[in-house]
């Protein structure tokens, strides 16, 4: 199979997995709050990633980890709140609503680069981001007051991880996406575990149909997913791979009709269609942007004695090659 097949085939199951993972945020909100829900999801992705580094002995992703804690910190700071809001609109409007909105974190980011990185906006640039807003017009206006509400928590939700994808240009480009994913993982369960216990948010008698939904929510969202994206990113354009899964949300409209028996409304569907235009647009105009010059990962200040594709090759850091070039610094 050439590459771009399989770009488009890692892609789309991404998506699938991205896709349903509202779903399951949703039916883990019918037994507990918001919370308590998105500790369940990142205690479970924790989980994965220290029993995978175990199993793997590849303990330099925690090192790695720990020599980069503050700039992975404030990332899964803003991570965190950012979970929080998106939960609250999925709880309110439902997963098709905030899996459209949620879109706006690709609008943000351009322009958070614009404002913030002196980036260039394009004349095609900005007619995406017309049309998104035209889109978002759309949803909030179906219900009034509950859909202003739960889309301005989206919002803002997006604008959260839209700085999260900003910091990672300064911050963490010399970071490996496994340990860069495992560290944030850890990160937000800290973080939400903290603000729960603070205000009495945390819920123990949790029902074990929850705890069901979460590790599915926490293997599609946060470990399969991303395993699945990453391996994409191998073989396939970024530019190309966003554009595709911008079909994300009609898959979590499918597949909120499907599980949950929620049929999207005309709003919806008028709308989630005009930001999805709008974010082609602008993934489809930032193909055209020039690729970052890479960095090799380090250690402490350090750089890992290691070959570059050996580190940014995700089957690589999921096969352990990377572990005997860096055993001596990771151990």
């Amino acid at each position: 199979m050439g590459g771009k097949r399989k770009g488009v085939l890692f892609t789309v199951l991404a998506s699938l997995m991205f896709g349903v993972t509202p779903v399951f945020i949703k039916l883990v909100l019918e037994y507990t709050n918001i919370e308590t829900a998105n500790i369940l999801l990142t205690a479970f992705a924790s989980i994965f990633f220290l029993a995978y580094f175990a199993a793997t002995k590849t303990t330099w992703h925690l090192l790695i980890i720990k020599s980069n804690w503050k700039a992975i910190g404030l990332m899964g700071l803003f991570d965190a709140a950012g979970s929080l809001l998106f939960a609250y609109g999925i709880l309110v409007s439902g997963p098709t609503n905030a899996s459209f909105v949620i879109q706006f974190t690709i609008v943000f980011s351009i322009l958070f680069g614009v404002v913030f990185l002196a980036e260039r906006m394009t004349k095609r640039e900005f007619v995406g981001v017309l049309v998104a807003l035209g889109g978002l017009f759309f949803l909030a206006y179906g219900n009034a007051e509950v859909e202003l509400i739960s889309t301005l928590a989206v919002l803002v939700a997006a604008v959260f991880f839209a700085t999260v994808n900003m910091f990672s240009k300064f911050y963490v480009q010399n970071i490996p996406p496994f340990s860069l994913a495992a560290g944030r993982s850890f990160f937000i369960f800290i973080y939400l575990t903290i603000f729960a216990l603070l205000f009495g948010r945390l819920e123990l008698a949790v029902p074990p149909i929850a705890f069901g939904y979460a590790v599915l929510g926490s293997i599609t969202g946060m470990i399969v997913s991303f395993i699945l994206f990453y391996k994409a990113l191998e073989v396939w354009e970024i530019s190309k791979t966003a554009t595709l899964r911008s079909m994300e949300p009609f898959l979590t409209a499918i597949f909120s009709f499907i599980i949950l028996s929620l049929m999207p409304t005309a709003n919806q569907f008028i709308g989630g269609l005009l930001i999805v235009l709008g974010v082609v647009v602008l993934s489809l105009t930032r193909e055209k942007t020039g690729k970052p010059t890479e960095k090799k990962p380090t250690l402490a200040g350090t750089e890992i004695p290691s070959r570059m594709e050996c580190l940014n090759n995700f089957q690589s850091i999921f096969t352990g090659k990377c572990d005997e070039q860096t055993s001596s610094h990771g151990n």
